[in-house]
């Protein structure tokens, strides 16, 4: 492929962005996520404006990056240090940018819901529930927030060169004759999101070069490059490069994402991505950085494939959906959310494996204490009598207290519970069931309205899992009527 800027150089580049810019007031917003593309976006974004005369630059450019939280340790402490060396960087140059990193909400991160609801780590794209609450949602938000005063220009450094499925879908979007797009579904009350991609058609040799070389007649990728370079806001440009030759394959960063379609080809596939990804049956990146000589990372590949292990066991899955519905396929009952038991193991094993993560990396929590007292909630609301399994599974694992446990008791005493645990068990009733039909009991007692209650019992003990029986008798016997009517 020829070189995007064998006919073409940084200088027209910029002065088309230069143009974009003062076209109107509308904010910028830089999906930054730390690796080259996103890089080499906000290398010739600051070009542009250092470019400009100070009373010209008069409109401010955000720059968001998304921290999953199940960040690869090596790439958050990289991507934290840029974010605070693109804000000193701005600072000292007297330009408009502001650098943040968004998360997703505690009671909706990646623990919260695998351990906290059960929900199954993602296998597959057509099940990848992480990505659109880890990653598009926080964006989102941080991007509407925004759309509520304004319309505003996103800027995504995706390129036609990543992929062929990335060009159609770019190609698609694209209105002949303009540089900025609307976006498919970003928009407020009546405010628009427009979408700006100056780098869509750099080759990834453009990329490194617009990231190593200084000068604006760039030259092919390939030559003798001589000393370190360094970016923009003052990183070390081989320090990204060396990242991406430390692991196996040639895939890219995981993107800066706004929408659903966006992630298809990126998400689990990728070099700056999650380090419990488990939508790929090998993780690239994880186990390069281990072979490079990382074996600090090692802990956290033994979890992962643990997990992946535990994670298809019959007696580590509930029978039915959390709303209590049966999936069949083919015949066959698929699947549920992790067990109870199941969520309370992976919790301690996460617990035991962040402990030896922080030998070498002090302040890394793999799951925050925020998570933690989320799934705390979740798990008194939906099944733990207790209200204390989270509390000594972590006194268990770590020795400390966390800073909320002084302030709970449990719902019932350990007589009470005895005795629940035993007549379950004599009866043969769900444990399951009947824990939840005594938490709800007891959160709608003291309403003088008892409607709440009754809605709420009614819910739980009509979920299709407790009348399979019933229901698989039904459906036999139609099909032996329907049998009988067509002979």
């Amino acid at each position: 492929m020829a070189n995007y800027f064998d006919s073409y150089t940084l200088d027209n580049l910029l002065d088309e962005m230069e143009a974009v810019y003062l076209n109107d007031k509308r904010p910028w917003i830089l999906g930054y996520s730390g690796g080259k593309d996103s890089s080499a976006t906000l290398q010739v974004t600051f070009k542009m404006l250092e470019r400009l005369p100070k009373e010209k630059r008069n409109k401010p450019i955000y720059v968001v990056s998304s921290d999953t939280l199940i960040e690869n340790p090596i790439i958050l402490e990289y991507l934290k240090d840029n974010i605070d060396k693109i804000n000193k960087s701005a600072k000292e140059l007297d330009l408009p940018i502001v650098a943040q990193i968004v998360y997703p909400e505690v009671n909706n991160s990646f623990w919260a819901n695998v351990i906290g609801r059960g929900y199954p780590t993602p296998k597959s794209i057509q099940y990848r529930w992480c990505t659109e609450r880890l990653k598009i949602r926080p964006s989102n938000k941080f991007i509407k927030e925004k759309l509520e005063y304004e319309d505003v220009v996103v800027l995504l450094g995706v390129r036609k060169d990543e992929s062929s499925a990335r060009k159609a879908r770019i190609e698609k979007r694209e209105i002949e004759g303009y540089l900025l797009t609307p976006h498919e579904t970003l928009r407020g009350k009546d405010k628009l999101a427009y979408v700006y991609t100056p780098i869509v058609d750099f080759t990834t040799a453009d990329v490194w070069s617009v990231l190593y070389h200084n000068n604006n007649n760039l030259i092919d990728f390939g030559g003798d490059w001589g000393p370190s370079p360094a970016t923009a806001w003052g990183t070390d440009a081989m320090e990204l490069f060396e990242m991406y030759t430390k692991g196996s394959g040639d895939s890219g960063e995981c993107p800066f994402i706004a929408d659903e379609s966006s992630a298809k080809s990126s998400c689990g596939n990728s070099r700056f991505g999650c380090w419990i990804c488990t939508v790929v049956k090998e993780d690239k990146s994880l186990n390069g950085f281990i072979q490079s000589g990382h074996k600090e990372l090692l802990p956290l590949l033994e979890f992962r494939t643990w997990l992946l292990g535990e994670r298809d066991k019959p007696e580590n899955r509930k029978k039915h959906k959390r709303n209590g519905a049966v999936v069949k396929r083919d015949g066959k009952i698929m699947f549920g959310p992790f067990t109870f038991e199941a969520r309370q193991m992976i919790l301690r094993k996460l617990l035991k494996t962040q402990l030896e993560m922080q030998k070498f990396y002090p302040d890394l929590e793999l799951i925050t204490l925020g998570e933690l007292k989320a799934i705390d909630e979740i798990w008194d609301d939906e099944e733990d009598l207790t209200s204390t399994t989270l509390l000594n599974i972590y006194k268990e694992v770590t020795g400390k207290d966390l800073p909320w446990s002084e302030y709970k008791s449990p719902v019932f005493d350990s007589n009470t519970l005895d005795i629940i645990s035993k007549k379950c068990a004599g009866y043969n009733i769900n444990s399951d069931l009947f824990n939840k039909l005594i938490i709800d009991t007891n959160k709608y007692k003291h309403f003088s309205n008892n409607t709440k209650l009754k809605t709420a019992v009614s819910k739980i003990l009509n979920q299709q899992w407790l009348h399979q029986d019933i229901i698989e008798k039904i459906e036999e016997e139609s099909n032996k009527e329907l049998e009988n009517e067509n002979k």
